[in-house]
């Protein structure tokens, strides 16, 4: 049985035995005041009993529908309308009972037992209908999951320091390419440089070498001359200087 069609068969058979459990079942007034004939209100209540049994109906129906195994019904949404026909079945059994069992007792004795009595049964049927719904409530599917919100990470004062640290190590790795080629090209200018020194100082030497020989010439000649207008003195052992 489809969903709707037995809702609407539960709703329609409910409303019907609410009316007649209230007009002749609680409270009974027009009864009771004497404007209803007690034996229509025998016939009614006894009614009221099957009616509220029939509404057990739908909601079997609806369980033996969604019990197969290929639907995936949730045990939850079975169990409540297990429950559901416990329900109604038992209620609908109380105010049958207790309406037959009228024709022979007498409310002034146990009038107050028997209304106890339809007080249970309509708080059974109650829960039943409620339980008949809740089931269509467990057999929705799960809302979906909301998405994680990302988790801000609190960085301290440390935290802050390492991660600076991290970037100034990281940064004379970046530049070591560099530094490297500056090194290479500083090695390359410093060896031509060498180069033409020694070159230039290849070239100075021979000229340094004559000027050398040439200042030598001189100055050995003019160490063997004497000058001239003068004579050499010596010394003798008294003291008494002579001239050559």
């Amino acid at each position: 049985m489809r969903r709707g069609i037995a809702s609407l068969w539960h709703a329609s058979s409910l409303v019907i035995a609410g009316a007649l459990y209230f007009l002749f079942v609680l409270p009974r007034w027009f009864e009771l005041t004497g404007q209803w004939p007690a034996t229509l209100g025998t016939v009614m209540r006894i009614v009221c009993g099957v009616l509220v049994l029939l509404t057990a109906l739908p909601v079997l129906l609806t369980l033996q529908r969604t019990r197969k195994p290929e639907l995936g019904t949730p045990t939850l949404a079975l169990q409540l309308r297990v429950w559901s026909i416990v329900g109604h079945v038992a209620a609908g059994l109380l105010i049958l009972g207790a309406g037959i069992s009228e024709i022979w007792l007498d409310l002034d004795n146990v009038g107050q037992w028997l209304f106890g009595i339809y007080g249970a049964a309509a708080a059974l049927a109650l829960l039943g209908a409620f339980a008949f719904y809740l089931a269509f409530v467990a057999e929705l599917p799960p809302p979906p999951p909301k998405p994680l919100a990302p988790k801000r990470e609190k960085r301290g004062r440390g935290r802050k320091t390492e991660a600076v640290e991290e970037t100034a190590v990281a940064e004379p790795d970046a530049d070591a390419p560099k530094a490297d080629t500056d090194e290479a090209e500083a090695d390359q200018t410093e060896s031509d440089q060498t180069e033409s020194d020694e070159k230039t100082a290849d070239a100075t030497e021979p000229e340094a070498t004559d000027e050398s020989e040439a200042t030598d010439e001189p100055a050995g000649k003019l160490r063997n001359r004497r000058p001239t207008g003068k004579t050499r003195r010596t010394r003798t052992r008294g003291g008494v200087a002579t001239e050559n």
